[in-house]
């Protein structure tokens, strides 16, 4: 297993989805956060909040590297040399959601000292004092920054189950910021249960979505271990249809 995780950070570092990332992090944090150091007056910006932005598009892009993490391997065929090493192909897939989700996790927590830094710079060139960050803040944070995890390592999830990659992308996207919406609005009841829904219940930080309207209907402790059990679920599909499929 330790081998496993090793080989899989050696992919991530030798590839451009990781770079990738990396610049669609800075773009999606630091394009938003300027603009509104800049455009904002001083009593919006002693406010605070200003990286609201990045941290409801950050989770959306970690969840695209996430499905193209896996759907890279179908496409190029890279899963058939994983598989040929390791022949119990739930151990790689056990991995690949470990690894991913620390990325995840590590990349949120990036986000998290950006706009901190940026933020405290852009308001000391504007003469405004913006209060330290206190414990219930720090808490925010920490949910903000699990959920990422968990978000990406459930995109690595739905790419190794559906394997086409624009079209698990496309539909994913459009799942998550239009149908779950609707759903929620229309029937609360039911969009509480659906799974961005519940990563949000997770970190109390709406993609999109008003919470409330989504249909907050579990506590924080019930949604984390509803978000696990999506994971798990689709990860085992995935697992069980792989081994019935050719991946030469």
């Amino acid at each position: 297993m330790i081998a496993l995780a090793r080989a899989e950070l050696l992919k991530l570092r030798s590839t451009r989805t990781a770079l990738g990332l990396f610049l669609a992090i800075l773009l999606v944090t630091l394009g938003p956060l300027i603009l509104l150091l800049a455009l904002l007056s001083r009593s919006d910006l002693a406010g605070g909040g200003l990286g609201v932005v990045a941290y409801l598009l950050v989770p959306m892009v970690l969840l695209v590297f996430g499905i193209l993490g896996m759907t890279n391997e179908y496409r190029h065929r890279t899963i058939t040399y994983a598989y040929l090493v390791t022949p119990r192909r739930w151990q790689v897939m056990a991995v690949k959601l470990a690894v991913y989700a620390l990325v995840g996790i590590a990349t949120m927590l990036f986000t998290v000292v950006l706009v901190y830094v940026v933020t405290r710079i852009g308001a000391s060139l504007r003469g405004v004092e913006i209060d330290a960050t206190d414990g219930a803040t720090l808490g925010d944070y920490t949910r903000q920054i699990v959920v990422a995890g968990l978000i990406t390592a459930f995109g690595v999830a739905l790419g190794a189950l559906f394997r086409a990659q624009v079209l698990t992308v496309a539909g994913t996207l459009l799942w998550a910021l239009v149908v779950e919406i609707l759903i929620g609005a229309f029937k609360p009841a039911v969009g509480g249960w659906l799974p961005f829904t519940v990563f949000n219940q997770v970190s109390a930080v709406s993609m999109g979505a008003d919470p409330g309207t989504a249909g907050a209907t579990l506590s924080r402790p019930q949604a984390f271990i509803v978000s696990l059990v999506y994971i798990a679920i689709v990860s085992v599909a995935a697992i069980f249809i792989s081994l019935r499929r050719d991946v030469t």
